[in-house]
């Protein structure tokens, strides 16, 4: 609930790949991803070189990967190395290390390298998502984590469940559900995300609000927020920019 939901995002353990389109939806699909910090000055280098790892190693299939960069928020100024959403079987098979995949990028990669953040997890959940195609070809997104108050899970599905359905009246701009799968201290239990192309655009964004009541009735935003504020503990959110 864009600008108005009370949430948490820890961002530096979250970020979303272009959706894989090979498995069906009742699969279940998981995304990882791992938080890059490049050295300063190194920036445009770095991501030259990891753009041309991931064409070269990392193309297509359950192994493509995907690149973004984190514009605003806490962790502004770190990249995200994103795998997924593939079926969790695909893990188990990861690429071999003769290859030459380890050593492209011990020799190309990790020298521009300044830190490397944590690894996270998510199971990205189809019933609460709207607009995985919109996502694809959007330029940015905004990200929500959402540290949920004990035993209000089915609170929040009920609420994105109606998120859903004004997300997909508007019809132009994605809304995408995921849930952690490694609960750790202050990390978030589940995250959204919505796409969109330009800061104007965003920055002019009231949300769904119009959509939400026309569906639900007047007032019932307002009331959609309440119940946010009662399950919430906490927000922080970022912006991040599809490089690939």
């Amino acid at each position: 609930m864009k600008k108005y939901m009370m949430l948490l995002f820890i961002a530096g353990c979250f970020a979303v790949n272009t959706f894989s389109q090979s498995a069906p939806e009742s699969t279940p699909l998981s995304v990882e991803s791992m938080l890059i910090l490049p050295k300063r000055g190194m920036e445009d280098k770095f991501e030259a070189a990891v753009l041309a790892h991931n064409k070269k190693y990392h193309p297509e299939g359950p192994y493509a990967a995907r690149f973004r960069k984190i514009e605003y928020g806490p962790k502004a100024g770190w990249y995200i190395w994103v795998f997924g959403p593939v079926p969790y079987g695909s893990m188990d098979t990861r690429p071999a290390k003769e290859n030459g995949h380890h050593e492209d990028w011990s020799t190309n990669v990790d020298p521009l390298v300044s830190e490397y953040g944590p690894v996270s997890w998510f199971n990205y959940n189809p019933d609460l998502s709207y607009g995985l195609d919109i996502f694809k070809k959007a330029k940015h997104y905004e990200s929500y984590g959402i540290d949920l108050k004990p035993k209000q899970y089915y609170r929040f599905k009920a609420l994105c469940e109606k998120m859903k359905k004004a997300y997909e009246s508007i019809g132009t701009i994605a809304f995408i559900v995921l849930e952690n799968n490694l609960h750790f201290k202050d990390g978030p239990d589940v995250a959204i995300i919505w796409s969109f192309d330009t800061y104007a655009g965003w920055q002019k964004d009231p949300g769904p609000k119009a959509a939400f009541e026309k569906l639900y009735g007047e007032g019932s935003w307002q009331t959609a927020m309440d119940e946010w504020t009662d399950i919430v503990n906490g927000y922080n959110s970022d912006i991040r920019t599809n490089i690939q």
